[in-house]
């Protein structure tokens, strides 16, 4: 049978269904698409294949190349991989801390009422209301005492973290109050430092704290027995609490964890004994919504030295 003379075979791969095959029949292409002819050809030295099935030819002419769709799930994957893995930064939450010092005079005009044990009991909204609207004499602040933020050895002594403000108004700015802002995330703990830069009123006597209701209470900084009861205002030697400065003694684990209580966000820690005078450490720890902590210390004489030195009392050439 002569194969020349065949009939034309309709083709699905995109070839005229009346072409007809070439002499010696359609070429056979390998695997690595070199043409098989005279090779395979057998003794007549001519061959036939079958053209592709119809089926096989859709496929291949719909279907995107194989190194296509690796790539896309590949792509997919790595997608996904990078939501979970990579994290989302949280919003930082803005707090303020307003401070301001008093000389014991201009506190206790203030304290109008029981102190009770000097823990809280006392509220005290005439000091606040005078700060606020700057109905005190000037005479009576303090306006040698910053606030200092901790650094890193010492907010780690004390379980906290460092920060650096945002926003720092002196005390004639907003009201009579010293004030500082930051940034930080709810649960973390932070540490101001107010201390004085001269040597009068060197002694912190008692101070007032901000509740959450943001009501300012009384409170009288007791020292610290073996088995104190959390309290937040509480004293210290001056020397344990700047032991941890350069990352030494854990203070908060050693000392403070067992008498300071931070329920109402806000607690105050004084070193006495200084030898420039008290220092006082205001520890902060962050609610979840943005919040203002307040604290007023009275500050009054330490000795006769700081009367002889401020210009008062017997040697003193000031009458």
């Amino acid at each position: 049978m002569e194969e020349s003379g065949a009939e034309p075979i309709p083709v699905a791969c995109g070839r005229s269904a009346s072409m007809k095959a070439p002499p010696g029949g359609w070429p056979v292409t390998s695997s690595n698409g070199l043409r098989r002819g005279a090779a395979s050809a057998g003794a007549s030295g001519r061959t036939t294949i079958r053209p592709p099935r119809a089926g096989r030819a859709r496929r291949r002419l719909a279907c995107p190349p194989w190194y296509s769709c690796v790539v896309s799930r590949v792509a997919s994957v790595v997608w996904l991989v990078a939501l979970v893995l990579v994290p989302v930064r949280a919003r930082a939450t803005e707090y303020t801390l307003e401070v301001a010092d008093l000389i014991d005079v201009g506190f206790h005009y203030f304290v109008r009422g029981p102190v009770g044990h000097g823990e809280g009991e006392l509220v005290l909204p005439e000091l606040a209301r005078a700060l606020d609207e700057r109905q005190m004499s000037r005479g009576v602040i303090l306006y040698d005492r910053d606030l200092y933020p901790a650094g890193e050895g010492l907010a780690r002594a004390y379980g906290a973290v460092a920060v650096r403000p945002t926003a720092y108004s002196s005390s004639e700015e907003k009201g009579l109050w010293k004030s500082v802002r930051w940034e930080g995330k709810p649960g973390e703990r932070v540490v101001w430092v107010v201390r004085p830069a001269t040597q009068h009123w060197r002694e912190v006597r008692e101070v007032a704290l901000s509740d959450r209701g943001g009501e300012l209470r009384y409170y009288i900084p007791y020292g610290v027995t073996l088995w104190p009861r959390p309290s937040k205002a509480v004293a210290f030697p001056l020397s344990t609490l700047r032991s941890g400065e350069d990352g030494g003694a854990p203070v908060w684990d050693k000392y403070l964890s067992r008498a300071v209580d931070l329920s109402e966000g806000l607690a105050a820690v004084v070193g006495n004994g200084g030898l420039n005078g008290d220092w006082v450490y205001l520890l902060v720890e962050d609610p979840p919504e943005p919040s203002t902590f307040r604290a007023v210390i009275g500050w009054t004489y330490r000795g006769s030295g700081d009367r002889i030195q401020a210009g008062t009392g017997r040697g003193s050439i000031l009458r």
